[in-house]
């Protein structure tokens, strides 16, 4: 079995995740980045994507995780993320509908100035995730 490490998630509303971990994987910016004990220190920033814990060789679970950044360290994994949610806090309808919004908002937004799109662009990728994440869970 994989040599377990400290694990700690926090988004600005709450302790999402704290406990001991054999992997996480998250998405940065420069894609799936995987993290196991004895991982080389490091920062990254992370971009909107799925959140895997594995706690054990038989146990993982899969969330939902906006921006922000994973900092490995000798003694503990931190995740810092906007927002973390596990398939069963994740409004199906919610999600769908804002995803509807940020697609109509792109439309709209095609000769507007880049940061604003990239903004919807954002919110877009935050709604589809949490779907994949949502009908993930349910099968």
């Amino acid at each position: 079995m994989a040599k377990p490490f400290n694990l700690m998630v926090v988004t600005p509303e709450r302790e999402f995740f704290s406990g001991e971990a054999v992997y996480v994987s998250v998405q940065s910016i420069a894609g799936t980045l995987g993290v196991m004990a004895g991982h080389v220190p490091m920062v990254s920033a992370l971009d909107v994507g799925v959140l895997e814990i594995q706690t054990d060789e038989h146990t993982t679970r899969t969330a939902f995780h906006s921006e922000g950044f994973i900092e490995v360290r000798p003694e503990c994994v931190y995740i810092l993320s906007q927002a973390c949610e596990w398939p069963e806090e994740i409004d199906e309808k919610r999600a769908l509908e804002a995803e509807q919004r940020a697609q109509e908002r792109l439309q709209q937004e095609r000769g507007d100035q880049l940061g604003t799109m990239g903004h919807s662009k954002v919110a877009l990728m935050r709604a589809m995730t949490r779907r994949k994440i949502k009908s993930m869970s349910s099968k």
